[in-house]
């Protein structure tokens, strides 16, 4: 795109780029702070892929927990349980976009505000230059996109950046939950009650919206260009919301007449420990440990991709000052990064794999036993080894 970056005269660089060089030894000496930040992250993934792996399933504690209804609360007290009913309470006061006379209350709001701004875009294009150094072309480029915050543009880098216009007062997001909860006779903490994936999303209609506004899909617009064609500045709002006397369970912990957050513990050899105390707008409880056991495999491999990858990281880090000697001639380093690009992610793979799998049998004591079965057998069968050689 730059042409030859070794002669600037031969390609001007764009109005607005600047250029970073560095030299050999600083290269070597970032390298060699890198390889220690590097090793900290191999060691931070071990931990985490292993705590994955042990970590509480909140499932487990749905499994444990026993209907709450009022004539068994007095034994129940202290334990965990789980009871359905409608959950209700005050409602929420609504904003200025929402009509006043909805017709509906809600326990929960949550608004989410997006602007039409510019966002700025740093490029950076490296190469590296004979001797070990190398040299970076820094390019700004700009788009237009819904966003949650506006940029500061007098930040803004570049050649003649555009501008975003200041926010304007009362637009800002918000999430209001009313403290005044109960289920089926049974009191509840509002603010600590959590309500993933019992949200709906609000549709606005004509009648549900203050007057003057307009929408599209879920959300609401101030001018009716901003759902096609909106302007720097254009705001757009869309909610989340529960409704007040909608039916669920609650899974929580007994304590006199308030359900509250459940501590538990992992049912592995190694305890850990997590809390719950969460709305679901599921009919039995079948559904809501199906629910759980789903959401906590999907997370479990969303950490093992997450600990692989910043492990790869770590490691690619480790062998950074092999790879600055390495750029003293840009030839050889390119073969060299190959080389290491293998061996990083073949050491990253079986590390990971090693973790989890001694993870999973440190906490199981079937396996556990298995192994510690097999260990026995080896070490004896060497011993009647060496007694027969000695023998003979």
């Amino acid at each position: 795109m730059f042409g030859n970056f070794g002669n600037r005269s031969a390609a001007p660089l764009p109005p607005g780029a600047r250029v970073e060089r560095q030299g050999f030894f600083r290269n070597f000496l970032n390298s060699i702070a890198g390889m220690f930040i590097g090793l900290l992250i191999v060691f931070g993934m071990c931990w985490l892929l292993f705590w994955n792996e042990v970590r509480p399933n909140p499932a487990d504690a749905a499994r444990m927990a026993s209907e709450l209804t009022s004539a068994n609360a007095p034994r129940l007290q202290e334990q965990a349980v789980w009871v359905r009913g409608d959950i209700s309470g005050a409602a929420v006061e609504l904003d200025e976009f929402l009509a006043p006379d909805l017709g509906r209350e809600f326990i929960l709001l949550s608004r989410n505000v997006e602007r039409w701004v510019w966002v700025e875009e740093e490029i950076r294009t490296e190469r590296n230059r004979v001797g070990g150094g190398t040299e970076t072309i820094i390019t700004y480029e700009y788009h237009l996109r819904w966003s949650g915050t506006t940029p500061n543009s007098a930040l803004f880098r570049g050649h003649n950046p555009p501008e975003n216009p200041p926010e304007r007062p009362g637009f800002t997001g918000f999430i209001r939950v009313t403290d005044d909860l109960s289920i089926a006779g049974f009191d509840l903490t509002g603010r600590q009650l959590s309500f993933a994936g019992a949200q709906r999303l609000f549709m606005p209609t004509a009648a549900s919206i203050a007057g003057g506004l307009y929408f599209s899909g879920n959300h609401i617009f101030e001018y009716q260009r901003a759902i096609t064609s909106p302007e720097v500045g254009d705001y757009r709002i869309s909610y989340l919301y529960v409704e007040n006397n909608t039916n669920g369970i609650v899974l929580g912990r007994l304590t006199g007449n308030n359900i509250i957050p459940l501590t538990f513990q992992s049912t592995g050899l190694i305890r850990t420990t997590s809390t719950v105390y969460r709305f679901f707008d599921l009919p039995t409880i079948g559904q809501v440990i199906l629910l759980l056991d789903d959401e906590h495999r999907v997370m479990t491999w969303v950490l093992r991709i997450l600990g692989l990858v910043l492990m790869i990281m770590g490691f690619t880090m480790l062998f950074g000052p092999i790879q600055a000697i390495a750029g003293i001639i840009p030839f050889i380093q390119k073969i060299t990064g190959v080389i290491i690009g293998i061996i990083v992610v073949v050491l990253s793979l079986v590390l990971s794999l090693l973790v989890i799998i001694v993870a999973n049998i440190l906490n199981s004591v079937i396996a556990l036993l298995v192994v510690l079965a097999l260990v026995g057998g080896l070490i004896g069968y060497g011993f009647y080894r060496r007694k027969r050689a000695a023998a003979a």
